[in-house]
């Protein structure tokens, strides 16, 4: 079943974003000062704050420093009794944290944190399925419109619902080959489908050629 990631770790990536943006855009505006030279200027962009990727972020947010101790068993071998790393996301009990399935509240809320910060393929792939929703099994992959298992009062029937080892088996196992089913005739029909329209809209073109080559002729 998904898991939805925890507030916590939401929050902290929103903050991440944010950070990217206002780095990315501090360098893009820079320009060159009055009497500025060339390398100065470029030594004045590469020391100002540079974007960071996310696991750089998590490690040490605050930038004041991430000791290590070889000996220690924490995430990326932080030292965990150091003060400078108690920032550290990874090193928060909630880091781990998650929601089972897809928390509509919790999606929402990202999902309006991310209007007019995306480029349109990523609200394309957000829209579809949000990044913050960990797919655990086959079925999160497969929209409920495919599930063909109901229950009385209409709602769909989950796998993780059934008890029974060989029961949820059975249930996983009819699904997957119901799913591969629907799919190849929708994309059969599809590519029939699509076959003909540019077979139709080919011939349209070469007889409205014709016909203009006759009309010239004549």
């Amino acid at each position: 079943m998904a898991q939805t990631m925890s507030p916590y770790k939401i929050d902290a990536i929103i903050r991440w974003q944010e950070e990217t943006e206002l780095r990315t855009q501090a360098i893009k505006n820079a320009e060159i000062i009055n009497g500025e030279s060339e390398e100065a200027y470029i030594e004045r962009i590469e020391a100002m704050p540079q974007p960071r990727t996310w696991l750089e972020f998590a490690v040490d947010p605050l930038e004041d420093g991430a000791p290590k101790d070889p000996s220690a068993d924490a995430p990326g071998m932080l030292d965990p009794n150091d003060p400078l790393n108690s920032d550290s996301l990874l090193l928060s009990p909630e880091w781990s944290d998650v929601i089972t399935g897809e928390d509509f509240d919790t999606v929402y809320f990202y999902k309006q944190s991310q209007k007019g910060r995306q480029g349109l393929l990523t609200k394309v792939s957000e829209g579809i399925y949000p990044s913050i929703v960990h797919k655990t099994a086959a079925a999160d992959y497969v929209p409920s419109l495919w599930n063909i298992f109901q229950n009385k009062d209409g709602s769909r029937y989950e796998g993780h619902e059934v008890d029974n080892f060989w029961m949820r088996s059975l249930f996983h196992g009819t699904g997957a080959v119901w799913n591969l089913l629907m799919f190849t005739g929708i994309a059969a029909i599809g590519s029939y489908g699509a076959r003909k329209l540019i077979e139709n809209t080919f011939v349209g073109a070469v007889e409205a050629v014709d016909e203009g080559i006759e009309e010239i002729l004549d």
